[in-house]
């Protein structure tokens, strides 16, 4: 498949469409940009807790972190599509050094996965669908909530722990074959990202705020808000091969994409449609797409609150089930 082609399966308006070039012209700059303030805001965040000790200071610094390391993990999903750096390799190794590592994960690992997604996203063998566990939306209200109160408690990050060790994805996720060097190479970005954080913080004279500001919302929060985008992305939709079909997107940047859907991820009907397109472009791709009359407007949203409501039932609904 040309990246100009989308996945558009039998939706004959969108195969006949054709997406404007530009939409898929690199510009590493500005990923390196979004990189750097990425990490800009984590390092204001920790200085702030530093500076200004107190509880109120504190949560807010573990949200802005959280939401950082969220972004991070888009820039890894940049990289594993490619569209980071122009260079494969230069790509592969910012992704995993300055994202992936930090966060204790593998880009490669990640890129088998989510490539698999891509190809055919909510059959059952999805790894989206089963380590997010969107497979069941709509649900009862209570029960999402409890979802997301485990997550924000932790028992979420580890019960998934607990899931990828005894094998519960091994159905979905593909074998990635890896050197003895890559595998070094990736956990050293791990251990050398979170050494150098641990490091700088000790050396201030706050060696706590690694535990508490970055490996405690590293648990917490960010699989909350992990899970927040991935029921906007594609919980309740149908397995179909238009693509338009079975994502959504957030119509405009507002506070909720900010937390929830960094760097233009959400307007995920958009990249689903044209992998290829770097998220700095998907903004321009859903104008002319949405002015065409191409999107599922019932798939468009101006919130993630709204999404949350939609793919769940009040106790009454629930009860007669």
């Amino acid at each position: 498949m040309s990246q100009l082609e989308s996945r558009a399966g039998a939706n004959l308006a969108l195969r006949a469409f054709t997406p404007a070039a530009e939409w898929f012209v690199l510009k590493p700059w500005i990923g390196l940009l979004a990189l750097l303030a990425d990490w800009g805001l984590i390092g204001v965040a920790f200085a702030c807790a530093a500076y200004w000790p107190h509880p109120l200071t504190y949560l807010l610094a573990a949200l802005v972190i959280a939401r950082s390391q969220l972004a991070l993990a888009v820039i890894m999903h940049e990289s594993a599509h490619g569209v980071l750096l122009r260079r494969q390799s230069a790509n592969d190794r910012v992704g995993q050094w300055l994202a992936a590592g930090p966060l204790f994960l593998s880009l490669r690992t990640y890129r088998a996965g989510h490539l698999k997604h891509h190809r055919q996203p909510m059959l059952h063998d999805d790894p989206v669908v089963a380590v997010f566990g969107i497979g069941d939306y709509p649900l009862p209200r209570r029960r999402l909530a409890l979802r997301l109160a485990a997550d924000l408690c932790g028992a979420g990050y580890f019960i998934s722990a607990f899931k990828l060790v005894r094998g519960d994805y091994r159905h979905c996720l593909p074998k990635v074959d890896k050197s003895p060097r890559q595998v070094l190479g990736e956990v050293l970005s791990m251990l050398v990202g979170n050494g150098l954080l641990l490091g700088l913080l000790a050396w201030s004279g706050h060696p706590w705020l690694y535990l508490g500001l970055w490996l405690l919302p590293a648990i917490t929060l960010l699989p909350l808000m992990g899970r927040v985008r991935a029921i906007l992305e594609h919980a309740g939709l149908p397995a179909n091969a238009d693509q338009s079909q079975n994502a959504r997107s957030i119509v405009a940047p507002n506070w909720q994409t900010f937390v929830f859907g960094p760097h233009g991820i959400h307007y995920h009907i958009e990249h689903h449609l044209y992998v290829r397109i770097p998220f700095y472009h998907l903004r321009s791709a859903h104008r002319q797409l949405a002015a065409r009359g191409l999107l599922p407007v019932e798939n468009l949203y101006r919130g993630y609150i709204a999404v949350l409501r939609d793919v769940s039932r009040p106790a009454q609904d629930a009860a007669g089930d």
